[in-house]
């Protein structure tokens, strides 16, 4: 008979480690944000929602009033840091955007929707196109499974 003996010490201490780093997914939830914010300022600097779509142009009376063609920027300010940002903690990531203009140019507002001004006129002068510069669902999973097929894989490596 054979009898074979392996010192598993090690093998405990990899899997301690394992579930040590997987316990706090912190990390990970991280990159996912991450990943979310810099996909969001990539397709509005190329301007192109998240499955590559172009994004409406803008009309005619607007390119008049704004410096450059792209939808979504003008001063820059847009795809600055207050656009997108994540926050995460040990259990969620939350992906927002900052600015006030931020759902009118992700779904969009039809000529008037938020009243008029002083003299009359409708705000919006008029309708606004839908630009979705955030993620669906689907996007949105498919970036998150992706960062975190990477992050497991970077943790085994340090392990190894």
């Amino acid at each position: 008979m054979i009898r074979l003996e392996l010192d598993d010490r090690a093998l405990k201490q990899a899997l301690d480690k394992l579930a040590a780093r997987l316990g706090d997914m912190s990390p990970a939830l991280d990159r996912i944000g991450q990943r979310l914010v810099e996909g969001t300022r990539t397709g509005i600097e190329a301007g192109k929602d998240w499955a590559g779509r172009p994004f409406a142009p803008n009309s005619p009376t607007t390119l008049l009033r704004k410096r450059g063609d792209k939808p979504l920027i003008d001063s820059g300010n847009f795809k600055d840091a207050r656009l997108a940002h994540h926050v995460q903690g040990r259990q969620s990531v939350l992906v927002s955007a900052g600015g006030v203009q931020a759902a009118v140019l992700q779904y969009g507002a039809k000529r008037g929707q938020f009243g008029q001004t002083r003299r009359g006129a409708p705000i919006p002068w008029g309708d606004i196109p839908a630009r979705p510069f955030f993620p669906d669902d689907k996007a949105a999973q498919g970036a998150a499974l992706a960062t975190l097929t990477d992050y497991i894989k970077d943790v085994l490596a340090d392990l190894a």
